[in-house]
């Protein structure tokens, strides 16, 4: 990034949503042909055979399904890997370090039989016409009582992010400050046990993947070379590093431009999360389309979009 300034154009916009739009027509296709005794693997690899129909020969990042109490991300990394990242680049001058970036290949499909009551998580992030897209779609087999409540707290949570990331609260304050309204209603912070304890990370118009390795596994080529590129420019310039955590780097607003934001949040073994594109200009943040999946499941369920706020609210 070489400019702090709002650079795409609502005919860009436009792209950026019909890929997105892509993603989750991919997502619910995967939703319906689930059934019990499925495995992740076998799930990834519905994905795969959609995007293959869909001509996607490019991604931002490698398909993941998670199935049941997996859904949680149960065994992930603590914050002793940030922590480590953070004196690793303080010790050097604040240079790049790829191990900034998680590696995708621990949410590597496994066996997990998807059962009746079961939540799911299907994360996907193709790219086509040269810009990108990076999606959850959180669903469930069947009913789950708690799904549901968890489900109606991120309804909450897109407004309480939305308004916050408009409003230039530094992402740092921003994401402590969802922590805490999670742990007030007993809801765990599930972004925390990824390995990079990301909310959320810019996306870029991309190029075809050019003949050599990704230096991020799991991750695109491109897409790996420009977030670490902009990782780059987010520390000449003292500006929000692409990869929003809670590390020291993000205490800044967000930086203008397209943000896969991806809150997760559990209780009691059950995962949920969405991720979509927040457009954040020089002054303001606004979904990029609320025609979702997600959304419209709230809508009809009429859930409050109040942003989240107290214990008591």
């Amino acid at each position: 990034m070489s400019s702090n300034l709002f650079q795409y154009s609502a005919a860009d916009l436009d792209r950026f949503r019909r890929v997105q739009h892509l993603a989750y027509d991919i997502a619910l296709r995967v939703e319906s042909q689930l059934q019990v005794g499925i495995t992740e693997i076998e799930a990834c690899t519905l994905v795969a055979a959609a995007q293959t129909e869909y001509e996607v020969i490019q991604v931002f990042h490698d398909p993941y399904v998670l199935f049941d109490v997996r859904t949680t991300l149960g065994g992930g990394a603590d914050s002793a890997g940030m922590a480590a990242f953070d004196r690793e680049r303080e010790q050097a001058g604040g240079g790049v370090s790829a191990s900034g970036m998680a590696s995708t290949t621990e949410l590597s499909p496994t066996n997990q039989v998807l059962r009746d009551g079961a939540p799911v998580i299907i994360d996907l992030a193709p790219v086509a016409h040269g810009v990108s897209s990076d999606v959850a779609y959180s669903c469930v087999l069947g009913t789950n009582h708690i799904f549901k409540e968890l489900d109606a707290g991120l309804a909450r949570i897109r407004s309480f992010l939305q308004e916050g990331i408009a409003s230039r609260t530094s992402m740092l304050s921003l994401y402590h400050e969802l922590d805490k309204r999670l742990a007030e209603r007993g809801w765990e912070s599930i972004h925390h046990r990824q390995a990079d304890r990301a909310l959320g990370h810019l996306v870029f118009p991309l190029e075809h993947e050019p003949d050599r390795p990704t230096p991020l596994p799991g991750w695109g080529t491109v897409a790996a070379e420009k977030l670490l590129a902009a990782g780059i420019d987010a520390l000449d310039q003292g500006t929000c590093y692409p990869l929003w955590n809670d590390s020291s780097f993000t205490d800044y607003p967000a930086t203008p431009g397209l943000w896969a934001i991806e809150p997760h949040i559990g209780l009691d073994g059950v995962g949920v999360k969405f991720e979509e594109l927040l457009v954040v200009t020089d002054d303001d943040a606004y979904w990029l389309d609320d025609d979702l999946p997600h959304v419209k499941r709230w809508a009809a369920a009429r859930y409050s979009t109040a942003s989240l706020r107290g214990a008591t609210a």
